[in-house]
């Protein structure tokens, strides 16, 4: 008997201490889609210099593959480790800049 399991893409996912989101404070970050850590069916979207990025959500059975930039069906995406975006959009929590 298999276990379900086996299945799950995010059976080899790191804890992270943030969800992939950038700030979309670079140009280098405008009209990218950068992965969400915490969800492979989602990814960001940065439209516009200085605003927040946008959550998209991948189509029915598929998933974000940073690799390849784009949703792929989830028989075909891969667990690769993260990539950190240039910027990081800021932690709810306050954090000490000291």
């Amino acid at each position: 008997m298999a276990t379900a399991s086996a299945h799950l893409p995010i059976q080899k996912r790191q804890a992270h201490e943030h969800n992939g989101e950038p700030s979309c404070r670079g140009l280098d970050e405008m009209n990218r889609m950068f992965r969400n850590y915490w969800d492979p069916t989602a990814y960001w979207v940065c439209e516009k210099q200085g605003t927040p990025a946008r959550l998209q959500r991948c189509p029915k059975s598929q998933l974000y593959s940073e690799e390849l930039g784009r949703c792929v069906h989830y028989a075909d995406w891969a667990w690769t480790d993260p990539k950190e975006p240039s910027s990081r959009a800021k932690i709810s929590q306050s954090v000490s800049t000291n």
